[in-house]
C-alpha cells in the first residue's frame, strides 16, 4: 500500500511567543508543502527505510535498532524536563524527529509488521519559522494513520502532534499543527476553540533572512526566563493581535499595517529580533511604505532571524537583493493537510 500526504507551511501574523502565555495568535497556511510518501509491504520482520531528501540522507533500521534509538531520545527528553540538559540535545539529527514520531505512533496503536519505506521532501525552508517540524510530524502521522486504516479526529491528531513537537521545541503551543490541520486564517489560543477568520487577499511577501543561529526551543527558553511574569507585556501582545484581527475583518489595510508594526516592536522588546534585521525592516518601512515582522521564534544570537512577513504594494526586491535575502509572493491557502492512497 502506498500513501502520499502533504502539509502546507504555516505563517504567524501575530502572537509568536505570546501564544504560550494564554494570549491569542493569528496564523495562516501558505503554499509551501511538505510531502511524505509511504510504502508498506507485509513481511515476517519489520524494517524502517527512511529517505530525507532535503538532507540527502537514507537510513535503514531494524525494529530493534529503531526502538533502541527511540528510547534513547525519550531518556534525553526526560532529562530535559528535569532540567539536566537543554532542548537542543534531545533531537540531535534530522532522522531522530522521524524516529520519535513513529515511536509515539507505535506506543499508541502498535505498528504493523513488515517493510516500511518513508520518503520525505519539503518545499518549506527548514528552520525558518514556517513550521517545518510540525509539517514533518503531521505528514508522517497521517501516513501511518492512513496505512493502518485508523479513525482519528482532527482534535486527536492535533494533540498527538503537539506532544511530539515538544521534543523538538521544548514546549508546544499547538499553533503550528492546528493551522496546518484546519487551514485558512485562524485565531488560536490554548484551551480555547479555534476561530476561523475570513481574510481578503493580502499583498504579502515572504523574505528569507536565513536560518537563525538559535533554535526555536532556545528562543522559547530565553524569552521565558526574561519575560514569563511580565503580564503587561503579554497584554500588549493580546491587544495587538486583536487590533490586527479587527483590521482584517474590516478590510482596513492601514490599520493592518499599524498592527504589524506594533507586533514588530513587541518582538524587539522580548529580544528576538537582531539589530541587523531591525535595520532592514526600518528600510522596508521608509523605502516601500511597508509593514514587516519576523514570523517565527526569531533568534537570541546572530544576525539571521528566519522569515519576515512584508505587507507592501510593491515587492521589495532591490532591498532584499542588497541584503542577500530571497523574496517571494505568498498567498493564503484554504487547503490544509491532505492524505491520499496511491495504488
Amino acid at each position: 500500500m502506498k500513501t502520499h500526504c502533504t502539509v502546507p507551511a504555516k505563517l504567524i501574523l501575530s502572537g509568536e511567543h505570546a501564544v504560550l502565555y494564554q494570549c491569542p495568535a493569528l496564523s495562516m497556511v501558505i503554499n509551501l508543502h511538505t510531502h511524505c510518501w509511504t510504502t508498506f509491504q507485509k513481511e515476517t520482520a519489520s524494517t524502517l527505510s527512511i529517505e530525507l531528501c532535503d538532507f540527502n540522507q537514507h537510513h535503514t533500521l531494524s525494529l530493534t535498532e529503531f526502538r533502541q534509538q527511540a528510547r534513547q531520545i525519550e531518556q534525553r527528553y526526560q532529562a530535559f524536563l528535569q532540567g539536566k540538559t537543554t532542548i537542543q540535545t534531545v533531537l540531535r539529527h534530522p532522522i531522530e524527529l522521524i524516529l520519535c514520531t513513529v515511536y509515539h505512533f507505535e506506543q499508541a496503536f502498535s505498528i504493523n509488521t513488515g517493510s516500511w519505506r518513508f520518503k520525505i521532501r519539503s518545499e518549506t525552508p527548514i528552520g525558518r519559522g514556517l513550521g517545518s517540524s510540525a509539517a514533518v510530524i503531521l505528514s508522517l502521522l497521517s501516513s501511518l494513520i492512513k496505512q493502518h486504516q485508523l479513525s482519528v479526529s482532527s482534535a486527536e491528531l492535533l494533540t498527538f502532534a503537539q506532544q511530539i513537537e515538544a521534543y523538538q521545541h521544548g514546549q508546544s503551543s499547538g499553533i503550528d499543527p492546528a493551522t496546518m490541520i484546519y487551514a485558512g486564517l485562524l485565531q488560536y489560543q490554548i484551551d480555547q476553540p479555534i476561530q476561523p477568520i475570513i481574510s481578503p487577499p493580502l499583498n504579502a511577501w515572504l523574505i528569507d533572512t536565513g536560518k537563525p543561529e538559535s533554535s526555536t526551543g532556545e528562543c522559547v527558553v530565553a524569552v521565558k526566563s526574561r519575560h514569563q511574569n511580565n503580564t503587561e507585556l503579554w497584554q500588549e501582545f493580546r491587544n495587538t493581535t486583536q487590533a490586527i484581527t479587527t483590521a482584517i475583518q474590516q478590510n482596513d489595510p492601514q490599520k493592518l499595517q499599524q498592527g504589524i508594526r506594533q507586533n514588530h516592536q513587541l518582538l524587539i522588546q522580548i529580544g528576538v529580533v537582531p539589530k541587523h534585521i531591525q535595520t532592514f525592516i526600518t528600510a522596508l518601512q521608509t523605502q516601500y511604505h511597508a509593514a514587516a515582522k519576523i514570523c517565527g521564534a526569531g533568534t537570541v544570537s546572530g544576525n539571521r532571524a528566519g522569515v519576515i512577513l512584508c505587507l507592501s504594494d510593491t515587492p521589495p526586491l532591490e532591498l532584499c537583493q542588497r541584503y542577500g535575502y530571497s523574496c517571494q509572493p505568498i498567498a493564503l491557502q484554504s487547503q490544509g493537510l491532505t492524505c491520499e492512497i496511491n495504488e
